[in-house]
Order: structure tokens, then sequence, then C-alpha cells
């Protein structure tokens, strides 16, 4: 007998939103049809060896419409789950082509998941479910890209906001310096803030550059990732000396 196809989630997707994005409106929905699924799956697991070990048609109605229920779970807990990264994207409120486009991918792919959970509502033979499995596998491997984009526009998207308020907070205090500009250690301190603010930037453009060019056919995805994190690291440090150097100027020369 031909066994029943269902595509299993990978363990990275069932774990990985709750820490993240607690913040999230859609992370209740997401963590109930992630909990759905994992029942739905435990069941249909148990329906499938019965199958295996007696496959009666009787086993196989069971089996196939356990199937199609934990299917749908899992496409709506998808859905949900790229919901929780674009609204994690778009919450900052930054405006920038790779932020901009990772919000639209990720929109786009809950929507497919959404509709996908409703298309499983039909699959009324091991045909139909054979014929989902095969089809949607296809789709998600046309998914890699962008989702891979948008991980790393998610990250990106705290490093932009964290600059935009480092230069509000430089910007409130630069005027109220005019009086000891030309202090040895307030000069320093402000060419420094221009270096660093410099440096920030071009990192942030790079990485956006590389993102937005990034090709899963002819690069690895894992070094992608790896020096993807080695530059949101390096970023990171350059902004902790930025805002030490700004905090030490209000704190220490100017007039309150």
């Amino acid at each position: 007998m031909k066994k029943i196809l269902l595509f299993i989630l990978a363990p990275a997707f069932l774990f990985s939103a709750g820490g993240v994005f607690a913040q999230s409106t859609y992370l209740s929905d997401y963590n109930f049809q992630l909990d759905q699924y994992r029942k739905n799956f435990a069941e249909y697991t148990n329906f499938k060896k019965d199958y295996d070990d007696r496959p009666t048609l009787n086993n196989e109605q069971k089996a196939l419409l356990s199937a199609k229920q934990t299917i749908i779970s899992r496409e709506l807990a998808w859905a949900n789950f790229y919901l929780v990264l674009s609204e994690s994207i778009g919450k900052p409120g930054v405006t920038y082509p790779v932020i901009n486009k990772a919000a639209t991918d990720l929109t786009g792919i809950a929507n497919y998941h959404f509709s996908q959970a409703g298309k499983a509502g039909n699959i009324a033979t091991r045909a139909d479910l054979t014929s989902f499995t095969q089809e949607e596998l296809t789709v998600l491997a046309s998914h890699r890209l962008p989702v891979a984009q948008s991980q790393v526009a998610n990250k990106l998207v705290q490093l932009i906001k964290f600059q935009i308020d480092a230069k509000t907070a430089y910007d409130s205090i630069v005027g109220k310096l005019e009086a000891v500009k030309n202090e040895v250690v307030v000069k320093n301190g402000l060419d420094q803030v221009q270096t660093y603010s410099a440096q920030i930037n071009g990192q942030i453009e790079a990485l956006a550059k590389k993102t937005t060019g990034f090709d899963l056919n002819e690069s690895n995805q894992g070094q992608f990732y790896r020096d993807s994190t080695e530059t949101l690291r390096t970023v990171r440090n350059l902004q902790y000396r930025l805002v030490s150097i700004i905090i030490d100027l209000d704190t220490n020369y100017v007039r309150h």
C-alpha cells in the first residue's frame, strides 16, 4: 500500500517565535495553532500507524481525515508565524527598501498559507493529499529566499531604529555644546560621533545591499547567516560606543 504523505514542520519553526516576538498581537493565534498542530500531528501519527499495520479502507480514511486536520492547523500556524515576523519588522516604523520588501513578502507568504488552510479542507482522497503536499513543497522552495532576507531585515530594522534614536539624542545636545565645542575633549567627542555614525551607516547599507542581492542558488545560506550575524554584532558594538560618547557629552559638558 502507498504511504500517506504529510509534510512535517521543521523543529526550528516549532520553537522560534515565542521568546523573540513576545509583544506581537498575532502571537496568541500562532501559539494556539501550534498547540493544535502538535495535538493533531500526535493523533495523525497514531492513525497512520494503525493504517500501516492494518491497511483497511476504514483505517485509511481515519488517517486521511487526521492528516487533513493536521495540515490545516499547520498552515494556520505558519501564516500567523509570518505575520508575527512581519509585524516585528514593521513595528519600529522604519522606512528602508530591504525592510519594506521584507514586510510585503512576509504578508504575501502568510496569505498563501491562509489560502492553503482553506484548500486543505477540500482534501478527500489519498491522491488529493499527495498532490497538495507536492505542490506546496514547490512553493515553499520559492519562499526560502524572501524568508532568509526577512530574518536579516528583522535584525537590521532594530539597528536602524537605534541609529535614528541616537541621532535624535545627538541633535538635541549639539547646539548646547556650542560654547565648549573647541575644548579638546568635546571636540574629540564630536569627531568620534561623526566617525562612528559614518561607520555604522556604511555597515548597515552594505548588509542591506548584500541581503537584497543574496541568491540562494549561488550562495551558502549558512555562511550568509554567519556573515550577517558578525556584521550585526559589529554594528551593535559601534552603536554602544556611539551612545556612550553622546551620554558623556550630555552628562559632563551640557549645561542643564
